[in-house]
């Protein structure tokens, strides 16, 4: 799969990246690098010229979107623990134009993931990570983010290279 992600910039990516990579450690998931899932793009790669001259045409990035929560709940392993951000009409235009001109599929609501429930070595859900510890992942991860709000900019092209479970696959292809 391949999608489109935009990424925080400088210190607030550094910040995240260490809170995911502590919270790989000490859960034994696997780590990743912070972003916000714009959408997928489920056919031809070709579009993504189309996206690019959206991108560079539009003047909405960055973007700057609140922190509304950090939640914790058993939804998908892509899907664990995350920040719940604000979806602001300049972020709403600029996923839903995307969508349009990608031929992606609906929408989730625009989040932030801080811990994704795969096994660090399987890349394999780790059912043991349930509801209630997820709440409180959330919770101490609540504590460690001081920022209420995320500046969102460098678009990329990420692809999980056929194997959408296998974090360590994914590459960033591609600068937007």
């Amino acid at each position: 799969m391949t999608s489109i992600w935009l990424r925080p910039q400088g210190r607030q990516e550094q910040a995240l990246q260490r809170l995911i990579d502590r919270m790989a450690r000490e859960h034994r998931t696997v780590s990743f690098r912070p972003h916000l899932t714009v959408c997928s793009v489920p056919g031809d790669l070709a579009a993504l010229d189309a996206a690019v001259a959206y991108i560079k045409q539009c003047g909405l990035l960055p973007l700057t979107v609140a922190k509304t929560a950090v939640t914790g709940a058993v939804i998908t392993p892509f899907r664990a623990v995350f920040i719940e951000v604000e979806n602001t009409p300049g972020l709403r235009e600029f996923r839903e134009r995307l969508r349009d001109i990608v031929g992606a599929p609906p929408l989730i609501p625009p989040h932030i993931s801080l811990l994704y429930t795969l096994d660090r070595v399987s890349q394999r859900h780790r059912p043991d990570l349930d509801a209630e510890m997820l709440i409180a992942i959330a919770a101490r991860c609540a504590v460690a983010i001081e920022d209420t709000d995320f500046t969102l900019a460098r678009p990329v092209v990420n692809s999980t290279g056929g194997a959408e479970t296998d974090v360590r696959s994914w590459k960033i292809v591609r600068d937007l």
